[in-house]
């Protein structure tokens, strides 16, 4: 495995609500619920096995990328890249159910963050702007047949979380964050299976 990297699945999600903090709107200590998000896991870039290109489109959610949808590695790469893209949207309309559409039913980091997106539209609350963005997906080597590894850098931008007048209501905390991300390639393509913090 490139990087040193090790990926355990059975702590995916637990490690990963290290990263993204939300902060109570006086700028204070991170707080939970409401009215910010849950702290949102961080991410990492894993090698995938690669087969031959078989594109699939996703009959239910959002309109994946062409190159987004072969199982390759380079597919990989271009799914999680998606995938991050996807995961602003989800924060700053709100959209729930986007960030589902693109996970695997185990991903925890996918269901707390998809947890997040559904409170937000609930309160009527959104991120004014992207709160994330991904500087580096790289594969890596391990990945059991249908999987992709990957090492992921990303960069956590401070975003205010406001309300439907746009009054700030929360935060997150500025800072950078490395972690590993897994994929699992199943007949609708690529979906997310698990994130978790990088050693």
């Amino acid at each position: 495995m490139g990087h040193g990297h090790r990926f355990r699945l059975g702590v995916v999600g637990v490690l990963g609500v290290v990263v993204v903090a939300g902060c109570s709107a006086s700028g204070g200590s991170p707080t939970a619920p409401t009215p910010s998000p849950d702290a949102t896991p961080s991410m990492s870039v894993s090698a995938s096995p690669s087969a031959s290109p078989s594109p699939s489109p996703s009959p239910s959610g959002p309109d994946i990328p062409a190159a987004a949808r072969q199982q390759t590695d380079a597919g990989a790469e271009a799914f999680v890249k998606y995938f991050f893209e996807q995961f602003n949207v989800a924060w700053t309309e709100p959209r729930p159910g986007l960030i589902a559409s693109l996970s695997d039913p185990d991903c925890q980091f996918c269901a707390k963050s998809e947890t997040t997106a559904r409170r937000l539209a609930d309160q009527s609350q959104r991120y004014e702007r992207a709160p994330l963005t991904l500087e580096k997906a790289e594969p890596f080597a391990g990945a059991p047949g249908n999987e992709a590894y990957l090492y992921v850098e990303f960069t956590q931008h401070g975003a205010d979380i406001v309300d439907a007048n746009g009054n700030r209501v929360g935060g997150d905390q500025r800072g950078d964050a490395r972690a590993n991300a897994a994929l699992k390639w199943s007949g609708e393509g690529w979906r997310v299976l698990g994130i978790e913090a990088s050693e």
